[in-house]
């Protein structure tokens, strides 16, 4: 096997791996929305083993990468391969690119799905402490006239 076929294998395995850490942050994203905590936590650990599988293939590569051709990048290296690869190298970069990009952006919405909960939560504390501590009545000429039954309600909003 030349070492040409074994960087492709490298690059083409990157890829798959990429598209399966894709796979495993879009279902922690539904884990997030449905907002089931085992399910959050079992999407979790998928995706952190799929990091770990896709770092070490990444790190494979890059490691070829640099020993054969030092600074240059990938597009660059694609340019050196041979005529019956160049085609498919350069296809797969463009997916890796492509399934990067798509990270990017599936990790950013997690992110923003978790600050939202936190945020949620932090508001019903707040609303919560607030009802335990101040005086939830109607003020009237003579005083404050306390709540019925001193229940709390909760809304979504807060």
């Amino acid at each position: 096997m030349s070492e040409w076929q074994r960087f492709a294998e490298l690059l083409g395995e990157e890829n798959r791996l990429l598209a399966e850490l894709n796979a495993a942050a879009l279902k922690l994203t539904d884990a997030l929305v449905r907002n089931v905590p085992a399910e959050i936590e079992l999407a979790e650990r998928r995706l952190e083993a799929q990091r770990v599988l896709h770092g070490t293939a990444f790190a494979q590569r890059v490691a070829m990468q640099r020993r054969g051709f030092g600074t240059l990048t990938l597009e660059q290296v694609c340019a050196y391969a041979p005529s019956s690869l160049r085609r498919w190298m350069y296809a797969t970069v463009h997916q890796i690119v492509t399934r990067g990009t798509e990270l990017r952006l599936t990790v950013a919405n997690n992110k923003a799905l978790i600050l939202a909960g936190l945020e949620r939560l932090a508001r019903t504390v707040a609303v919560l402490q607030r009802a335990g501590t101040e005086q939830t009545g109607t003020y009237r000429r003579r005083g404050i006239v306390p709540p019925p039954n001193g229940s709390v309600i909760v809304s979504r909003r807060a």
